[in-house]
C-alpha cells in the first residue's frame, strides 16, 4: 500500500481514501445510522492529504475520534479504519509529526476506553453481562484501552516500519533493477577478462614475429660479410617481419587500450531464471522454455548465449512499456541450437492506446514487406552478430507487424565446436 502511494503520488491516495471511505459508509449504512457517514466524511478527509501535509491529516485524527465515538454505530469497523490513518501519518510524516502522532493514538485509544468501554461497557454487552458495577466499568474501560492502543501503536509502528524497508532496504522493483546493473557489470568483467585472453595470444605472437626479425637480422649480418649482392633480399625479409611484429604490436595496443582487467567472471545459461525473475518484478512477464536435450558448453559459448539473451530483454525494457510479455526459447537439437527472444511491446502499446479512447489502425501490407525486407541494425546488434559468428552462429532480428520484435539466433554446430574445446 505505501509503495503504491508513493510511486502513484495524488492518484493513488484519492482511490485509497475513497475505498476506506466507501468501506465505511457501507457499514453504517447496513447498521441504519446514517450519523454515522459524518465519521466516514472525516476518515476522507484524513486520508486525502496524507501524502504531502501529514500535519493537516494529523490535526483530523481527533475529529475523527469524536465522529466515531458520538456518531457511529460500528465502533470496532471505525477503530480500524482509524488505526490505517495513523499507520499513514507514521509513514509519511516528519519526525515531530510522528511523535505527536504516538501521542494521539494514547489519547483515542483513552477516549475510547472511556465511552466505549467505562461510560458504554461494551466488553459487559459482548458478553452479555449487565454492568452492575463500578468493578465491571473499570475492568470493561481498562480492556478496551489496552486493546485500542495496542492495535493504533503497532498500526503506526508499522506504517514506519514498511516505509523505512521500502525507502532505505529497498522494494522488489529496486532490487531487480540492482540485479540487471550487477549483471551488466559482470558482463564487464567477462569482456575484459576476454581481451586479456586474447592479449596474452597476441604477446606470444609479437615475441615470436620479434625473434624472426632478430634471427633473419643476424643471419643477414653474416651473409653481407659472404656475398654483398644478398643485401636486398636481406632487408626485404627483415622489412617483411618488422613490419609483421609492428602489425601484431598495433592489435596488441588497440586490446589493451582502455582496458580493465578484472577476476574471472563467468556466465551460464542457468543463470537466466534469476534474470528474467528480475525482469518480471520490473513489469515484464518474461518466461524461459526449454525443448530438446541440452549439452555440455564452454565458457566462451555459455557467456555468447547469455549475452545474447541478455541484451535482448534489454531492448525489450528500452523500447516497451510494462506489461510486455517475452518469452526466450532455446531449442536444442542433434547438433545445434537456436535461441529465440519474442515479445509483444507493438501489440501491448496499442492496447493501452485503445484502452484510453485511442483509435488505432491495424498494420498493412506495407507492414508485412518492411518487416521482410527490413533489416535492423545498431551497434550491439552488431557486436552480437560478431560474437556469434566465432561459434558458426548468425543472428537475425525481425519485426511482427502488430506484435513486437524477434531475435533469432542459430549455431547449426555448435555441439561439435564446444566437443573440439571440452
Amino acid at each position: 500500500m505505501i509503495s503504491w502511494i508513493l510511486n502513484r503520488n495524488w492518484l493513488s491516495v484519492i482511490i485509497f481514501s475513497l475505498m476506506i471511505t466507501f468501506f465505511s459508509a457501507g457499514f453504517e449504512l447496513i447498521s441504519g445510522d446514517y450519523l454515522g457517514l459524518v465519521f466516514s466524511a472525516s476518515l476522507l478527509c484524513a486520508i486525502l492529504p496524507v501524502r504531502h501535509a501529514a500535519w493537516l491529516s494529523l490535526s483530523l485524527i481527533p475529529i475523527s475520534t469524536v465522529f466515531l465515538i458520538l456518531f457511529s454505530n460500528t465502533q470496532l469497523i471505525g477503530s480500524l479504519l482509524l488505526a490505517v490513518v495513523f499507520a499513514l501519518v507514521a509513514a509519511f510524516g516528519s519526525r515531530v509529526v510522528r511523535l505527536v502522532n504516538m501521542i494521539l493514538t494514547l489519547v483515542s485509544a483513552l477516549a475510547l476506553g472511556w465511552f466505549l468501554g467505562y461510560e458504554g461497557s461494551l466488553v459487559s454487552e459482548l458478553v452479555g453481562s449487565v454492568p452492575s458495577s463500578e468493578l465491571v466499568r473499570v475492568d470493561s474501560f481498562i480492556i478496551v484501552f489496552a486493546i485500542t492502543f495496542g492495535f493504533f501503536g503497532i498500526a503506526a509502528l508499522g506504517g514506519r516500519l514498511a516505509f523505512l524497508k521500502i525507502e532505505h532496504i529497498g522494494s522488489p522493483r529496486d532490487r531487480a533493477i540492482q540485479l540487471i546493473s550487477g549483471e551488466r557489470l559482470r558482463l564487464e568483467i567477462a569482456k575484459q577478462n576476454e581481451r586479456l585472453e586474447i592479449a596474452k595470444d597476441l604477446s606470444e605472437l609479437l615475441v615470436q614475429k620479434v625473434s624472426g626479425v632478430v634471427s633473419v637480422t643476424e643471419g643477414g649480418r653474416y651473409a653481407l660479410q659472404a656475398d654483398p649482392t644478398v643485401a636486398d633480399r636481406v632487408l626485404q625479409r627483415a622489412h617483411d617481419s618488422a613490419r609483421d611484429a609492428q602489425s601484431e604490436l598495433r592489435r596488441l595496443y588497440d586490446y589493451l587500450n582502455s582496458s580493465i582487467f578484472s577476476e574471472l567472471a563467468t556466465f551460464k545459461i542457468s543463470d537466466l531464471q534469476e534474470l528474467t525473475v528480475a525482469f518480471r518484478e520490473l513489469g515484464y512477464n518474461t518466461v524461459i522454455e526449454e525443448q530438446g536435450n541440452a549439452f555440455a558448453l564452454n565458457d566462451g559459448m555459455e557467456l555468447c548465449v547469455y549475452k545474447i539473451v541478455f541484451e535482448s530483454l534489454q531492448n525489450v525494457k528500452k523500447h516497451s512499456p510494462v506489461g510486455t510479455q517475452v518469452s526466450v526459447s532455446f531449442l536444442w537439437v542433434e547438433d545445434g541450437l537456436q535461441i529465440l527472444v519474442k515479445d509483444n511491446g507493438i501489440e501491448t502499446v496499442n492496447r493501452e492506446k485503445e484502452t484510453l479512447g485511442e483509435l488505432v489502425e491495424g498494420y498493412s501490407v506495407q507492414d508485412d514487406l518492411e518487416a521482410v525486407v527490413f533489416e535492423f541494425d545498431g551497434a550491439t546488434l552488431a557486436a552480437l552478430k560478431d560474437r556469434a559468428a566465432i561459434y558458426g552462429g548468425r543472428i537475425e532480428a525481425t519485426k511482427v507487424p502488430g506484435v513486437g520484435f524477434t531475435l533469432s539466433a542459430i549455431f547449426p554446430n555448435l555441439k561439435s565446436l564446444a566437443a573440439e574445446s571440452l
